[in-house]
């Protein structure tokens, strides 16, 4: 039997990529100071519109640049499942300018205040992020967000690091 997604895409007049365009042109400036915590609240809307779905997933045309300022702890695990379906329907959101499908395969353990956040961290930035980051430091971190999947009861944000400084 084939499950069936509800995926919710919203305000797609944004431009499809901005990964793309960060990555490509440096255009760090593009991302702006905020909290993770308020990317997730912006979308309390859509989420109790997907709510009554068992199987959910919420993506945007803004992937919402984000110089977020994280805790690093050193901890690692791969991709879990979940994330990566959530992945796929984002590189087939973008297209031909979506990441390798093994450029996000990693998440790093991350506390932003008291909440504790695995951040995909980008294959190149894995390991200059473990030699110049003590456990406990705070790091200035290039996020963009994913999206969100239901997971059974509760919802998992995902965001990826595309850069960040130690300093």
């Amino acid at each position: 039997m084939r499950v069936r997604w509800a995926v919710l895409i919203c305000a797609l007049a944004f431009p499809a990529s901005t990964y793309a365009q960060a990555q490509s042109d440096g255009h760090w400036d593009a991302y702006k100071p905020r909290t993770l915590q308020s990317i997730i609240d912006t979308h309390g809307e859509d989420i109790k519109r997907l709510n009554s779905e068992k199987k959910a997933v919420l993506l945007t045309g803004d992937s919402f640049q984000s110089q977020v300022k994280l805790v690093y702890s050193g901890k690692t695990r791969p991709l879990p499942a979940e994330h990566g379906v959530l992945l796929d329907f984002w590189r087939k959101m973008l297209k031909d300018q979506a990441p390798s499908a093994d450029e996000f395969a990693t998440e790093v353990l991350f506390k932003e205040g008291a909440a504790e956040r695995w951040i995909v961290v980008q294959k190149p930035l894995l390991d200059p992020l473990s030699r110049e980051v003590k456990n406990g430091q705070t790091v200035n971190s290039y996020v963009i967000w994913i999206g969100a999947i239901r997971a059974g009861e509760h919802w998992e944000w995902l965001f990826a690091m595309n850069g960040f400084d130690p300093r």
